[in-house]
């Protein structure tokens, strides 16, 4: 009870987050957010951070293509699946009726494996940074290019293989 009435009376007198010192603006007054438009543009400020701006580096630039390799493999996992129920028959005799070139084959199983293969890769890269390791810069860039040239070679080796 006493312990209570102790932390009443020091929430009480006590501003919360230091709300006194929040300026607050009155429905209707715009000087503050016009004053901010005016600075920005006199110091050819753009109106936010852009990715023009950043130099590109190893880690957002993998996180980019690892959210696109997701979006990617999940399109053609539907797509595959749409096609195996569309078709008359089995999708392996749709596949057989198709002539290609083997120039064209062989692009074609690069494409289906090297996103399945970075994809895997770098998320069991993400798997050991959720383990807090490897967050060093050096580490990153280094974890970073031996995802992607390991990748590289891993679907060249599938894609021959099949």
């Amino acid at each position: 009870m006493a312990s209570s009435l102790f932390l009443r009376r020091a929430l009480s007198q006590a501003p919360l987050c230091g709300r006194a010192s929040v300026p607050v603006l009155v429905r209707g007054q715009t000087s503050a957010p016009e004053d901010f438009f005016k600075k920005n543009e006199e110091l050819k400020r753009p109106m936010s951070p852009h990715v023009t701006i950043y130099t590109p580096q190893w880690t957002w630039t993998l996180s980019i293509a690892h959210r696109g390799t997701g979006v990617g493999l999940a399109c053609g996992i539907y797509a595959a699946a749409a096609a195996t129920f569309t078709t008359a028959g089995s999708f392996e005799a749709a596949l057989a009726g198709t002539t290609i070139s083997p120039l064209i084959g062989s692009l074609a199983k690069l494409a289906i494996s090297f996103p399945f293969v970075y994809h895997t890769a770098n998320g069991i890269r993400h798997l050991n940074w959720d383990r807090g390791h490897g967050f060093e810069i050096k580490t990153l860039e280094r974890q970073g290019q031996m995802v992607l040239g390991g990748s590289l070679i891993a679907s060249a080796l599938i894609a021959a293989i099949l």
